[in-house]
Formats: structure tokens, C-alpha cells, sequence
């Protein structure tokens, strides 16, 4: 009796597993076709061709120096005898100056027939609330070329 009984489960597994197992169908076979096609050419793309050209050098070009220019007074011209206005040439831009004109971050405060002067007012570190200091003062004198 208990031999029967083993053997009945035994047996429903074995008519499971061939009862899963259903025919081969066009449409199955159709598509195992296909995935070998595909596994096929892909693997042909990926074989190196003998016959192709090396491929072209990447040439970088190296970085162009960055442009400086400099900083000079151009002319300088009376308007009267005691008054003066100039040509100042500041980072590659050209300006008319008279005295008191703001260029760029620098203030112009003497014009003469020597060359320009230009003052910038640069505000200095905090050191505490207590410690409030006018800002610093630099001065550039820029001589009139060909002088």
C-alpha cells in the first residue's frame, strides 16, 4: 500500500512534465529562425574588416595665446591752455578722456601733456565694524606715445 502510494505522485509528475512539452509551431520555428539570422549578422558587423582604410588622426589645435593689450594714451590735445583732453587706449578699446571721466573700473584724474592719469579706488579688507577705513588708492600714469 504504501508502495502505491509513492508511486502516485511519482507518476503525476511525470504526466505533468510531459503534458507541459506542446508541439512545435511555424510561428516558433519562424522565430528561432529569425533570432539566428540576427545573432549572425550582428556578429558579422562586429568582425574587423581587413579591407578598411585606418582611421583618420584627430589632429587638436593647440590654444591660441590670449591677446594682451596694452594700456597707453594715444594723444593728447589742449582744448584752452589750462584744460586738456585725450585718446586713451584701455583693453583694446579706444576712449576720449577729460578729466573726471569714469573708463572701465578706473577714474581719470589728471590729463596733462605728459600722458593720462588714471586713479581706481579699490575698497580694503573689513576687519570688524570698527575698523570702517576709506578705500585704497591706485594710481597709473600712462605716458602719451612717442614721447
Amino acid at each position: 500500500m504504501k508502495r502505491f502510494l509513492c508511486m502516485i505522485p511519482l507518476a503525476m509528475f511525470v504526466t505533468s512534465a510531459f503534458a507541459q512539452e506542446q508541439p512545435l509551431r511555424v510561428s516558433d520555428m519562424l522565430d528561432l529562425e529569425e533570432k539566428i539570422m540576427m545573432k549572425k549578422m550582428t556578429d558579422d558587423l562586429n568582425k574587423p574588416n581587413p579591407n578598411a582604410p585606418p582611421p583618420i588622426p584627430v589632429i587638436v589645435a593647440p590654444k591660441a595665446a590670449p591677446v594682451v593689450y596694452p594700456t597707453e594714451a594715444l594723444a593728447v590735445y589742449g582744448t584752452t591752455a589750462t584744460s586738456f583732453e585725450g585718446q586713451l587706449s584701455l583693453g583694446g578699446h579706444t576712449y576720449t578722456v577729460r578729466m573726471g571721466t569714469p573708463v572701465q573700473a578706473y577714474t581719470v584724474t589728471a590729463i596733462g601733456p605728459q600722458g593720462i592719469e588714471l586713479t581706481r579706488y579699490v575698497p580694503r579688507k573689513k576687519r570688524g565694524k570698527k575698523h570702517q577705513s576709506e578705500p585704497e588708492r591706485q594710481v597709473s600714469f600712462f605716458p602719451v606715445v612717442g614721447h
